[in-house]
């Protein structure tokens, strides 16, 4: 018997020693969620316009760009769901904030809550956002350790990243996100494809995330906050393999929201001649330069509102 606990010993030993190493890795360094959340606190009294959403906002809306004072909040595969929680968190400390700006994706309305990369990124935006999130169970141990939030495999990608690039933070000093990889050489029409299949769930439900958009737009009209929706623009190939009549249900939800709602603006990119495939880093997501054209357009309407 006393082997027996010697071997257990000897294989639970190392087990720990990774769980620690990476409990560590995840408490100690910084990432996109605590510096966003430190920059934003330390900036409540200048910021008057804050950028919201996903990915497409993160590449795409350069708060640089803008006459206001902007931050962008935004993040990687950040929902509508963590859109409002940060913004129930942080509006009533943001005594100028004049305008919020809100992507609205193909996938943005009817992805459902809990699912996809939020299984294990509610974590972070719980302890590094400091944000009590309602999906997550007092009684669930990944709400106390970040490391067991993920799987290994990709808690050790995330290491080798940290060690190849010196840092995890993506963004400027003003939330923008910077491309830390380069570019990959893609057939553009076979990765278009692929993202837009990757993004369908077949779903034309949209009454969850419409009803949370509509109180996020009463929170703001509260407060005399302007909401900017916007749908980023997109390349041919990916804009092709969309299910029409989700598009127009997506477009048509937009412009009744702002229809009826006065502090409400819609600007929809998806077919604006304005922007180009060279525009485009991938298949909806814009480079730097087109980041530029849209946010210096952004801005524009910011200030003819």
């Amino acid at each position: 018997m006393k082997k027996f606990y010697v071997k257990i010993g000897l294989f639970l030993v190392p087990v720990l020693l990774v769980w620690l190493a990476l409990e560590v890795f995840y408490r100690t360094v910084e990432t996109n969620y605590t510096y966003k959340n430190k920059a934003l606190v330390e900036n409540y009294s200048d910021i008057e316009v804050l950028i919201l959403s996903n990915s497409q906002a993160f590449y795409g809306i350069n708060p640089n760009r803008f006459t206001q004072n902007a931050f962008s909040l935004a993040n990687i595969s950040q929902t509508l769901y963590f859109d409002q929680l940060l913004l129930e968190k942080h509006i009533d400390s943001l005594p100028n904030l004049k305008t919020i700006i809100l992507t609205v994706s193909y996938f943005t309305l009817s992805l459902k809550d809990n699912t996809g990369e939020d299984i294990w990124r509610k974590y972070f935006y719980n302890q590094q956002m400091d944000i009590e999130v309602p999906h997550i169970s007092f009684f669930d141990p990944r709400k106390y350790s970040l490391s067991l939030s993920r799987k290994l495999k990709n808690s050790v990608e995330t290491f080798h990243e940290f060690r190849n690039f010196g840092t995890l933070i993506s963004c400027d000093v003003k939330g923008f996100g910077k491309y830390l990889k380069p570019r990959a050489k893609t057939d553009t029409e076979v990765i278009g494809a692929m993202i837009a299949k990757k993004h369908e769930d077949y779903s034309m439900d949209f009454a969850l995330n419409q009803n949370r958009l509509l109180q996020i737009i009463e929170r703001c009209k509260a407060k005399n906050i302007k909401v900017l929706l916007v749908n980023t623009p997109v390349s041919k190939a990916y804009y092709k393999n969309l299910i029409p009549e989700k598009v127009e249900k997506i477009i048509a939800t937009c412009n009744a929201l702002a229809w009826n709602n006065a502090n409400v603006n819609y600007v929809n990119f998806w077919n604006d001649t304005r922007f180009f495939d060279a525009d485009m880093r991938d298949a909806d997501h814009l480079t730097a330069e087109g980041a530029e054209k849209l946010s210096k357009i952004l801005n524009e309407v910011l200030l003819s509102d």
